[in-house]
């Protein structure tokens, strides 16, 4: 075995797609809220349910 400890990776990959998948989800949000008032004029489409 070795005696040096393990090395971490200059760029965390797991961290980046966390990253990239906050902000596809903020977007998809952002988009159907909007979609949302256009088509049932509130960005809540269960208030009149």
């Amino acid at each position: 075995m070795s005696d040096r400890p393990a090395e971490s990776p200059d760029n965390d990959v797991y961290t980046v797609l966390l990253m990239l998948a906050v902000v596809v989800v903020g977007a998809a949000t952002i988009y159907l809220a909007i979609h949302s008032q256009a088509m049932f004029g509130t960005w809540n489409p269960f208030t009149g349910a």
